[in-house]
């Protein structure tokens, strides 16, 4: 009997899923809702709202790509290095932080652009849990403002923070 009213509930909700489909098949798109945007206004409309990914806005801007150029693993490039950080004081404060506290970059990358997407406080945790990883934090994210600011006349150009 349970089984039967299982099906019977199954069946009745897909065939409200097909009329439903079908009368916006027929009708076309909401009235309140626009028609779907062209490929051209959807790219305007991302381009508007999305910063630069960190590799090209530290690319673009060539003081800071020479102070940061000395921070960078042997062999890295700071594309590769830059690739899959949150903004570009994450990306910096890293940088500071795995030279500061002899930790390998591509250790604390590894812990914090993957699956796990640690913060960096909880990456350094992770591979040096006995540092201090919270004033280790405060003063990579000092360093990463101090880059910033001797590279921006308006040293205004920081990103968002979420280390803390």
């Amino acid at each position: 009997m349970r089984l039967m009213r299982v099906a019977v509930g199954a069946i009745t909700l897909a065939s409200f899923t097909f009329v439903s489909s079908a009368r916006a098949a027929q009708h076309g798109p909401h009235p309140t809702q626009p028609a779907h945007p062209s490929a051209t206004e959807h790219a305007v409309g991302q381009a508007r709202s999305m910063p630069p990914p960190v590799p090209q806005r530290i690319a673009s801007n060539p003081a800071l790509v020479a102070r940061l150029q000395p921070l960078l693993p042997s062999g890295t490039t700071l594309a590769n290095a830059a690739t899959g950080f949150k903004n570009q004081e994450q990306f910096m404060a890293t940088l500071h932080d795995s030279r500061n506290l002899k930790i390998p970059f591509a250790q604390l990358k590894a812990e914090m652009t993957g699956s796990d997407h640690d913060s960096l406080r909880q990456a350094i945790h992770d591979l040096q849990p006995t540092a201090q990883a919270k004033a280790a934090v405060k003063t990579a994210r000092a360093q990463a403002r101090a880059d910033l600011k001797a590279t921006h006349p308006t040293g205004t150009d920081t990103d968002d923070k979420d280390d803390r």
